[in-house]
This record gives structure tokens, sequence and C-alpha cells, in this order.
């Protein structure tokens, strides 16, 4: 049976991005890194969905040897059965609730 395809967004999720310090600066490895992608690939195709040029996140993930998980780096949006972001907010189909968390939104490593 063919995996799932499932996003996972690259700066503040697989690594340690706390804000943008140019093209160049990919950050550290976020640990427990390796062991979520090893888990998520026993039954997703994983495809990372960054704005970054995928080259040079293609050569992040060879430096953590972490490209054995990863179908794809792409920009693009593609059909996937779920994506993984760090500054997401779930539709839930009541706009007022939305409107809330994204006025509310505090990003996860400024919640104190």
């Amino acid at each position: 049976m063919r995996k799932k395809d499932i996003c996972v967004d690259f700066d503040g999720v697989l690594n340690t991005y706390t804000s943008w310090q140019g093209e160049e600066n990919l950050f550290e490895m976020k640990a427990g890194c390796a062991e979520f992608l090893d888990k998520l690939s026993k039954d997703y195709e994983i495809t990372i969905l960054t704005t970054r040029r995928a080259d040079l996140v293609e050569h992040w993930l060879e430096k953590y040897d972490l490209q054995k998980y990863i179908k794809r780096v792409t920009n693009q949006k593609i059909p996937a059965v779920m994506y993984v972001d760090d500054r997401a907010v779930q539709f839930n189909g009541n706009y007022e609730e939305v409107y809330s968390e994204i006025t509310n939104f505090v990003h996860y490593a400024k919640r104190r």
C-alpha cells in the first residue's frame, strides 16, 4: 500500500530557527528531529515545505543524515493528508474562533 504524503515545515520545526538571519543561516537541528522523522517516515512520504532554496535545505538534511527520510523539498504546497508547521492555525469551520486564534497567536518558543 502506498504511503500518504505529509508536509513538514523546515524553519522552527526541524531546526532551531528563532528569526530570519539570512539565507545561508539554516540553524542547528532541533533535538528529537531525527527520531521524529524516522517514526513519521514509517507511515508517510515526507515532503519538506519551505520558502528557502531547496538545494540549501537538501544540503542541511545531508549534513544531519536526514535525507533518507525525505521524499522531496519544495516551496509549493502539494496535496497532502496533513501539514506540520510551527506557525499554523487550523481552520475549524468557525471564522470567529479562527480569527481569535490568529489575533492571539504566540509562537511556541515565546510561550512561558
